[in-house]
């Protein structure tokens, strides 16, 4: 064999080796050691009266893109807040606001994150885990993550995001000028929402 040939050869393993071992993400994503950072899928309607389509990103600002990409006319069905699947009364004491290995996020950030999360419809998908999280949002180094502790993949309904980082930041935000806050709300079927500090 050629010298060429092997080195080739041996820099094609060395490259397969090396993004295998690679990290998923390779910024400053906010998480611990032991959690992983990775994509979210997102399952619905995109034209009227037509299929289920799918489509996966690194949150959902880039799932939504492809949406529109998919329908430029695409827009967020309203629903009445009644209609929305309640979980407050039955998941309220899973709420912890004691996260010394997160840092804190900026309040009215987060809010940015909840309004813009708000009416997403659909349901989505996240890998199983344990400590797998998505980033589906993410402005100015605050960060709302969905988390699976399952080890088998979690279908929910998309809707129900808002809905968690709306009850950490109404009970988890400093009383002082920083109005800074962090989070960790669980569901009964042990997935969970985080609010806390990321590189975006």
């Amino acid at each position: 064999m050629q010298p060429s040939s092997l080195f080739a050869i041996l820099s094609s393993v060395a490259a397969a080796a090396a993004a295998a071992l690679a990290p998923e993400v390779s910024l400053f994503n906010g998480l611990p050691s032991g959690y992983t950072l990775g994509n979210i899928t997102w399952m619905g309607n995109v034209t009227a009266n037509g299929p289920e389509v799918s489509f996966t990103g690194a949150s959902f600002h880039d799932i939504e893109a492809q949406i529109r990409q998919a329908n430029p006319s695409f827009e967020w069905p309203t629903h009445d807040t009644a209609d929305l699947p309640d979980f407050l009364n039955k998941d309220i004491e899973h709420l912890s606001c004691n996260l010394p290995q997160f840092w804190w996020a900026v309040k009215f950030r987060i809010e940015e994150g909840i309004d813009y999360l708000n009416g997403k419809t659909g349901r989505c998908y996240i890998p199983a885990g344990p400590q797998y999280c998505s980033r589906i949002s993410c402005s100015y180094h605050s960060a709302i993550f969905w988390c699976n502790d399952n080890d088998h993949a979690v279908w929910i309904d998309c809707s129900l995001w808002s809905q968690y980082a709306q009850a950490i930041i109404d009970k988890c935000t400093v009383d002082d000028p920083s109005q800074d806050t962090k989070g960790q709300q669980f569901s009964t079927e042990n997935w969970n929402i985080i609010v806390g500090y990321s590189e975006c």
